[in-house]
C-alpha cells in the first residue's frame, strides 16, 4: 500500500489537533496526557510518539505501521540509537538537533530520500511537535510521516520496499511552536 489520499493532509491535521489541545497557564506546550491518537484516526498508520531520555536520546512509545514498514523494523519500545545503528550515517537526526527541540522547545520538519528495491526514489517527510510531561517540561515528541514517491510512475508501496542503504537526510529545520527556534 502506499500513502493514501487521507494522509495527504497529515501535517495540517497534526498541527490543528496539537494547537487545539489545552495548555496549563502560559505554557506553550500541550501535555501528552491530553492527546488522544484517535483524534487523528485517518493518520494512525503514520504517527508516533517518542519519549526524550535526555542528551537528544529518544525511546519510541508508539509507532504507526507505515513508518515501521519504511524503516523496516518495529521500533515501539526501542531507542532511537538502535535505529541509527541499522541505517546509513546521515539518515537519522543528530542528537544535538533532537536536544535542541526539547531545550527550546520547538518543532522539527525533516525530509529523507531513499530508493526502493526497484530503483524508484521516495521521500519521507516528517513533522515532529513536542509534548510536555505532567510537570510542563518538554518530554515527548509527537511525530508524523508522509511517505510518497518522487514521480508518478514509481511502483507501489509494499512492506520492506525501501532500500535504506540508499537513504539520506535531505533537510531538517526547526518549527516555532510558540517559544521561538534555536539560534
Amino acid at each position: 500500500m502506499f500513502i493514501s489520499s487521507a494522509n495527504e493532509g497529515i501535517f495540517e491535521d497534526m498541527r490543528a489537533v496539537w494547537d487545539a489541545l489545552p495548555r496549563s497557564g502560559t505554557e506553550p506546550l500541550p501535555r501528552k496526557k491530553d492527546f488522544q491518537p484517535s483524534l487523528l484516526k485517518a493518520h494512525l498508520s503514520n504517527i508516533g510518539i517518542a519519549e526524550h531520555l535526555g542528551d537528544g536520546r529518544l525511546s519510541f512509545r508508539l509507532q504507526g505501521t507505515n513508518s515501521r514498514e519504511f524503516w523496516g523494523k518495529e521500533m515501539t519500545g526501542t531507542n532511537y540509537e538502535a535505529v541509527a545503528d541499522h541505517v546509513p550515517e546521515g539518515v537519522t537526526l543528530p542528537a544535538a538537533v533532537l536536544e535542541a527541540v526539547f531545550s527550546q522547545p520547538c518543532g522539527l520538519k525533516s525530509r529523507r530520500e531513499a530508493l526502493s528495491k526497484y530503483g524508484d526514489r521516495w521521500f519521507c517527510d516528517m513533522l515532529a511537535l513536542p509534548f510536555a510531561d505532567t510537570n510542563g517540561a518538554a518530554k515527548y515528541l509527537f511525530y508524523g510521516y508522509r511517505i510518497y514517491p518522487c514521480s508518478s510512475d514509481a511502483r507501489g508501496w509494499e512492506p520492506g520496499f525501501a532500500d535504506l542503504s540508499t537513504a539520506k537526510l535531505v533537510s531538517a529545520e526547526f518549527v516555532d511552536v510558540g517559544a521561538g527556534i534555536p539560534g
